[in-house]
């Protein structure tokens, strides 16, 4: 059976909640469809998450400059801590019941699943059938892309959102992306003890699709140095942080060899 509401809005991320919400405040009928996570990227793997992670990495920066300045300071950086917060405090184990309560809360209806758009005006939610009178929202959002870098599939990479998840620090990383979310993840784990080689995106390589562009790969290989992924102009901000980026030569190539 067809039902009827007022607005079908597909995808329920940071955009698409929004718009459900304040819609369903003014009094039309909502209907919210996601098949992931209400609120989407911000709160599970951006904003808050990784707010977090910088935080705790200007702390232990801080406690690097106490000699000299304010006495003496020893410092352990424990990444269970971070780990545990992140899952606590900001995603609550990436439950979004919390988040889907707020929805509703404001009188909209939230269906859990995918929908396809299958007539003007109309959508459907595997067997549920809603007929939009007023319109369609399509907050679809976007995932994160791998570069088409040969053999890059044969290797256990990252994209953010494993960066963000991860309990367990590996003892190397490579970060491919010297944007802002390669800068934050690079200068985090450097101060961390991350060793990780970076580079800028590789030529040709487009991220067009992924919100969070920064895209990461796993090794074994024995520590060498902190890198830090670079950002145009600022040379000296990369060599104070201990990092060795590699910005003059795009990645060609990726290998599996000790990969965990």
């Amino acid at each position: 059976m067809r039902e009827q509401v007022d607005v079908v809005v597909i995808g329920m991320g940071v955009g698409g909640e929004e718009v459900a919400g304040r819609l369903a405040q003014a009094g039309l009928a909502v209907v919210g469809v996601e098949d992931r996570l209400v609120g989407g990227e911000c709160p599970y793997w951006g904003c808050v998450p990784t707010k977090m992670m910088i935080r705790a990495a200007d702390l232990i920066a801080e406690a690097g400059r106490v000699p000299g300045l304010a006495g003496e300071a020893t410092v352990r950086p424990d990444w269970a801590q971070v780990a545990r917060r992140i899952r606590e405090e900001a995603t609550d184990s990436r439950n979004d019941q919390v988040a889907a309560d707020r929805f509703t809360g404001k009188g909209g209806r939230f269906v859990r699943g995918r929908a396809t758009i299958t007539a003007p005006g109309e959508v459907s939610v595997a067997d549920r059938v809603f007929g939009a009178r007023r319109g369609i929202v399509i907050a679809t959002g976007a995932a994160p892309t791998a570069p088409p870098i040969p053999g890059l599939a044969d290797v256990p990479y990252w994209t953010n959102r494993e960066a963000v998840e991860t309990e367990q620090l590996p003892r190397s990383l490579a970060i491919i992306g010297g944007g802002a979310v390669g800068v934050e993840f690079a200068q985090v784990y450097a101060r961390f003890g991350w060793a990780s080689p970076s580079s800028k995106r590789p030529t040709g390589c487009s991220h067009s699709r992924s919100p969070k562009p920064a895209l990461s790969s796993r090794t074994r290989s024995p520590p060498t140095a902190s890198p830090f992924a670079p950002v145009r102009g600022s040379p000296r901000c990369v060599t104070t942080e201990g990092c060795s980026p590699s910005t003059s030569t795009p990645a060609s190539r990726s290998t599996r060899s000790g990969c965990w």
